[in-house]
């Protein structure tokens, strides 16, 4: 047997002066750490995977301490629930857990992107599912910005919110906020753009790992990946913004909101606009005569 998860609560002084969050190793008891509150990014549990984890307990082999965040009141698990439930399952009074500060959020950030590369593989269901719970608790965030966060595809994301949308389990979004914290137009992401990106779907592994803890696979979101990398720089993505409404992707008005905009971007937007009525249309020359009387305005003033 081993001792180890039987062993009274100690604290080791493991400090990670690496982390954001302050933190410590503990012998913490079961019953004290909340495994309802959410925070497991899965769609269900691997009883296989729990029972070899048990058994391996047994024959003394050591895992990684479970991961919770402490808000004061509730140690939410963060990350380590096959851990957490071969232990259970195998009658210990307390397991090895690293606590952090903070709150239930916190513990769900954690999950949503733990172990992106290691531990049981993470089916496509499970990256859904993460997709799915991250846009129901942030549905403001860009989709980039929600890739990120859960280690999958900005493709999956954007698939996954328009889904959610159709199923009126999300209301449709004008604007986004990115990594930057900026307000953009949601039209910025509704297509995957880039022709290097790897698409992941749901029924076909992308990317490379998995998580115990729920969350992996797919790994985070870099330059030219779908979605309008609404992680990337202000400038790159003002910079897109601007072409997709140059080309009519996105309404002309938008450009307003843009702080790099310049006269070119409002000039070849409305010539653009232009060129898209059909040379029969018979408001084609009024309008033509009306930009000539406006540039001749123009000049008359200048002059």
């Amino acid at each position: 047997m081993n001792e180890k998860f039987h062993s009274p609560v100690v604290i080791r002084r493991a400090i990670d002066q690496n982390s954001p969050f302050p933190m410590q190793t503990i012998e913490l008891p079961l019953d004290q750490i909340d495994i309802y509150g959410g925070t497991q990014a899965r769609v269900a549990t691997n009883d296989e995977a729990i029972s070899s984890y048990g058994e391996a307990m047994e024959e003394g082999a050591q895992f990684p301490p479970v991961i919770t965040y402490y808000d004061g009141s509730k140690y939410w698990l963060a990350d380590g629930f096959h851990r957490y439930l071969a232990a259970q399952r195998n009658a210990y009074e307390c397991i090895s857990t690293e606590v952090r500060e903070g709150s239930r959020t916190d513990a769900l950030r954690h999950s949503l992107g733990a172990n992106a590369t290691n531990g049981i593989y993470r089916s496509n269901a499970d990256k859904r599912n993460a997709a799915e719970i991250a846009l129901g608790e942030w549905p403001e965030m860009s989709n980039s910005v929600i890739a990120e966060l859960c280690k999958i595809s900005t493709d999956l994301v954007r698939r996954t919110r328009i889904d959610m949308e159709k199923q009126d389990l999300l209301e449709s979004r004008t604007h986004v906020t990115g990594k930057d914290g900026k307000q953009y137009p949601a039209g910025i992401e509704r297509e995957a753009r880039g022709g290097s990106q790897s698409v992941e779907t749901d029924g076909t592994p992308s990317g490379t790992g998995g998580s115990e803890g729920g969350a992996g696979g797919g790994g985070a979101p870099g330059k030219g990946s779908g979605g309008g990398s609404m992680g990337g720089s202000s400038v790159e993505i003002e910079a897109e913004a601007r072409k997709m409404i140059r080309e009519g992707e996105i309404n002309h008005a938008e450009l307003d909101k843009i702080f790099s905009a310049t006269a070119i971007d409002y000039a070849e937007t409305a010539l653009n606009v232009l060129n898209r009525m059909k040379p029969d249309d018979p408001k084609r020359p009024d309008a033509i005569s009306r930009i000539e009387r406006w540039l001749e305005k123009e000049k008359a003033g200048r002059a």
